[in-house]
């Protein structure tokens, strides 16, 4: 999937759980960010060719990796509100005093609120494993595999079903995100049928190339 996939995968399956009524737009937004990290892996290709072709879709994706990963943006982000403070940076050229007003940064934790944090944003990495094994290769690049329990085993799964960059999945996701701003009461449903309406379009797609 491309980076906006997996975000937008993330976000939608928040909000179709229903945490957002609980615990607002942060807790979708630091599941979006959770969900692309495993990418990482792939900003090595500025130390070289060399090593984006042996890191990328290995190092960072991984089970151990998104653990890690996971954990360490849900802390990072709980203790500091980040998503909060990067809103507030974004709004402050806008210079709307409302939309400040609405972006308040944390000054109140919870050891319960900690733990769905951290379980939100593990869950949001670990959905790029099987994301990427669906959602493979292009028309230059062969089907890739993701090797789960690297650096254990070298052994990687995959079952492609749609290409990388297809376009249709991401217009899936950019109608249920303006469906979203229309209808906000509405948000869960929509979300949920967001994430099934591209899960069908992921097996129409798949089944149809077979």
């Amino acid at each position: 999937m491309t980076t906006f996939e997996h975000a937008m995968l993330a976000v939608n399956g928040t909000i179709a759980t229903g945490l957002t009524r609980r615990y607002g737009w942060k807790i979708a937004a630091v599941a979006g960010v959770a969900a692309v990290t495993p990418d990482w892996d792939g900003l090595v290709i500025v130390a070289s060719t060399s090593a984006f072709a042996e890191g990328h879709r290995v190092w960072g994706h991984n089970v151990l990796a998104c653990l890690l990963a996971g954990l360490l943006v849900a802390c990072l982000d709980y203790r500091f509100d980040l998503v909060t403070r990067c809103g507030r940076l974004v709004a402050r050229p806008l210079s709307d005093d409302s939309l400040q007003d609405h972006l308040v940064v944390r000054r109140h934790f919870s050891f319960r609120e900690g733990v769905v944090w951290n379980l939100v944003a593990v869950a949001a990495t670990a959905s790029h494993l099987p994301a990427d094994m669906i959602v493979s290769g292009t028309e230059s690049l062969s089907d890739w595999k993701v090797r789960w329990l690297w650096p254990f085993t070298d052994d990687g799964w995959g079952y492609p079903m749609i290409a990388w960059g297809d376009p249709g999945l991401a217009v899936v996701f950019v109608a249920g995100m303006f469906s979203m701003l229309r209808w906000r009461s509405n948000s869960r449903s929509i979300a949920t049928g967001t994430l099934l309406v591209g899960l069908s379009y992921i097996v129409l797609r798949g089944t149809l190339a077979r």
